[in-house]
C-alpha cells in the first residue's frame, strides 16, 4: 500500500505531445489497479517546469528561458547590463 495524501499525485509523466492520447490510455487502464477514484490530469505546463506549453517556445526564442540541464533557468530583464549584452549578443 502507498502512503499518499488525498490529493497527491500518484504517477507523473512527461511524453511528447504526439504521444498523449497512449499516455493518457495508460493512466486510464492503469488507475483500475488502485483503489478507490482515481483522476487523469494533463498538464498545461512545459515538462516538468512553472512555465506554461502555450509560452515556453515564446519565451526561448526571446532568451527570457535558458536550458539548463533537464529544466529551465528564467533570465529576467533586470540586472548587469554587461550580462544582458553577452547574453543578446549571439
Amino acid at each position: 500500500v502507498a502512503r499518499v495524501s488525498i490529493g497527491q499525485p500518484i504517477m507523473s509523466v512527461r511524453t511528447k505531445p504526439n504521444n498523449k492520447e497512449h499516455v493518457v490510455e495508460a493512466f486510464r487502464r492503469a488507475k483500475f489497479k488502485f483503489p478507490g477514484r482515481q483522476k487523469i490530469h494533463v498538464s498545461k505546463k512545459w515538462g516538468f517546469t512553472k512555465f506554461d506549453s502555450k509560452d515556453f517556445e515564446a519565451m526561448l526564442a526571446e532568451k527570457t528561458v535558458m536550458p539548463d540541464g533537464v529544466g529551465v533557468k528564467y533570465m529576467p530583464n533586470h540586472g548587469p547590463l554587461n550580462k544582458w549584452r553577452a547574453l543578446h549578443a549571439a
